[in-house]
């Protein structure tokens, strides 16, 4: 449907949209030509943007390993336009097509190359520059390896960059009891947070470095203070697993490192209150981390990005001392003041239902501030199934999401809250019964993030980037304060900086392309157009006007205007990654 500013232009015409009354232009992030999908990340107050690049273009791949330690050919051989080629490491664009494909699902596979799924870019709208975590350039192929994933979450000024990265994939030959050669290949540690300064990577320790140790950094400030969390303590099982890998006889007929491997292994993900979660489960946490408890964790670094101090919060509460449970703090921003904000578990249970489902027991989860040493409670627990702080700013204001039921049907809401006044306020979406999701608020008080637009019984229903004026009380559709001929269909808004620029993901159509970035062409000879998912910028046109569009009346939604297309792939994405911001100093 043709996005329409009608719901904007009636505000305009009532004289209420204040801040909002400029229009925004809408500028894509040069990395079209980079990968297939690109994501928004972040965007500082000098304009540079970190971007999650998705099915990069051309990959280097290694035949050898191809060839030799994968059963790559004798599967797909057959499958190939020309297997003779490609076993010499000449591909047509299908041939490359399969084979990265084929790499790219073999990431968890003993031997044979490894290509990571995403990473990152820091841009402003003219270059990109590869923000390569603990990825390393090698010889083999005169550039980094791309088997390293990547997540840059947060920068300062385009000078510092913080993220997460898994460990960079090492070749480990072993000779096995056969005497046949295996060439193990996995990632040397478990996610580590990382600070990139100077074009310099170094990785954030945690706490407890057991077999490497686990470690999230999320966001930085202008003290050069980095926010996260890290395992502070683990249990003995992973001790004695360690033990295990060392003991010739008792680690089976495997390298040690390999075997390491199966300890610290499996993927981290911290799901918004609007999924499911429990910290026993697999889902969302490696059987490694399970086996610890995780601390907010503040690393105070100096210019070169080395570490001076490292500061963790406690758990909310003290567990008895049978219980082996998993629990957490974790930060997810930080002021400049010093304040982080973020989460914790209670150690308690709670039954929520959620859309199409009967009630689900739980972990509670709610909104903590870490300061002074403390953790702190931010919400009365009472008013609220569940709670998460996202965001925090140099005014103190703090955004993030409660979980509370409409109908017995529990969807997240936005709340905003101020530290030093105790000021809180819950404001709907686009209706009353709106889902809404907050991932940044600037100094200037507005939070930006994405919410429902259709009151649908759908689980996931369709959402727009929006924006909220805590001062003014405005809530907007950041679809109805663009152009009428804009194409890009704004899905959410992810971080705002104190220019009020903006940086959001986006829907478009695209022509299909291999991997190679050629355009495939169909048995009738021409392209197809597929979606696709792009990060673009929104800049503030000075004493802009909302355009009225018109809207044929078999068009017009019922709630409102400006619906959005739901993305159910993106949304799994960043409840895995986390798609949070700050204000930007």
């Amino acid at each position: 449907m043709k996005r329409t500013q009608l719901a904007a232009a009636v505000l305009l015409a009532t004289g209420s949209v204040s801040a909002f009354a400029a229009t925004y232009s809408v500028t894509p992030l040069p990395l079209q030509d980079t990968a297939r999908n690109n994501f928004a990340r972040s965007i500082d107050n000098s304009g540079k943007m970190l971007s999650v690049a998705q099915l990069e273009y051309s990959p280097p791949i290694d035949v050898d390993q191809l060839e030799n330690d994968t059963n790559f050919f004798d599967v797909n051989g057959s499958a190939l336009e020309n297997e003779d080629d490609a076993r010499q490491g000449v591909f047509t664009d299908a041939d490359y097509t399969i084979i990265v494909n084929y790499l790219l699902s073999n990431f968890t596979a003993s031997t044979g190359q490894k290509l990571a799924s995403f990473r990152t870019f820091l841009t402003d709208t003219q270059d990109i520059s590869l923000v390569p975590g603990l990825d390393e350039v090698t010889e083999k192929f005169d550039d980094y390896t791309h088997s390293v994933e990547a997540l840059g979450r947060d920068s300062l000024n385009g000078n510092f960059v913080v993220g997460d990265s898994s460990g960079l994939v090492v070749l480990d030959p072993y000779e096995n009891e056969d005497g046949d050669t295996v060439n193990y290949t996995y990632p040397e540690s478990a996610q580590q947070g990382f600070i990139q300064a100077s074009d310099v990577t170094k990785a954030l320790p945690a706490l407890d470095t057991t077999a490497g140790g686990f470690s999230s950094a999320r966001a930085i400030n202008a003290n050069l203070q980095v926010a996260g969390f890290s395992t502070v303590s683990f249990q003995d099982d992973v001790d004695e697993a360690i033990e295990t890998c060392a003991d010739d006889e008792l680690r089976g007929d495997q390298s040690e490192g390999r075997c390491l491997f199966t300890v610290y292994n499996g993927d981290f993900a911290v799901p918004r209150i609007s999924s499911y979660y429990l910290n026993t489960s697999t889902n969302y946490l490696p059987g490694f981390v399970l086996l610890s408890e995780v601390n907010a964790t503040i690393w105070q670094v100096d210019v070169n990005g080395d570490v001076i101090s490292t500061d963790t919060y406690p758990l909310l509460f003290e567990p008895d001392e049978d219980d082996t449970a998993h629990y957490f703090t974790y930060a997810y921003d930080i002021n400049d003041q010093g304040i982080a904000v973020g989460e914790g578990l209670t150690g308690d249970r709670v039954t929520i239902t959620r859309p199409n489902q009967s009630g689900l027991t739980e972990s509670e989860r709610v909104a903590t501030v870490f300061r002074d040493g403390e953790t702190i409670e931010l919400l009365p627990r009472e008013e609220n199934i569940n709670s998460q702080a996202i965001a925090i700013n140099d005014e103190n204001w703090v955004t993030g999401a409660v979980l509370r039921s409409q109908s017995d049907i529990a969807r997240s809401r936005l709340f905003v809250y101020n530290l030093d006044t105790q000021e809180q306020k819950y404001p709907d979406g686009f209706f009353v019964s709106a889902g809404v999701t907050a991932n940044a608020i600037n100094n200037n008080n507005i939070v930006v993030g994405k919410a429902d637009v259709e009151a649908t019984s759908d689980t996931l229903r369709e959402t727009a980037a929006f924006m909220y004026n805590i001062d003014t009380e405005e809530f907007l559709d950041l679809n109805d304060l663009v152009s009428c001929d804009n194409t890009y269909e704004l899905i959410e808004a992810v971080d705002i900086n104190d220019d009020n620029e903006i940086i959001a993901n986006a829907r478009i159509k695209t022509t299909n392309k291999y991997v190679t970035g050629v355009d495939v062409i169909n048995s009738s000879g021409e392209t197809d157009l597929v979606d696709s998912i792009v990060a673009v910028k929104l800049s503030p046109i000075a004493n802009g006007s909302i355009d009225e569009c018109e809207v044929p009346e078999d068009e017009q939604p019922f709630e409102r205007s400006g619906a959005s297309t739901g993305w159910l792939a993106f949304f799994g994405l960043f409840s895995a990654a986390f798609v949070r911001r700050r204000f930007k100093k």
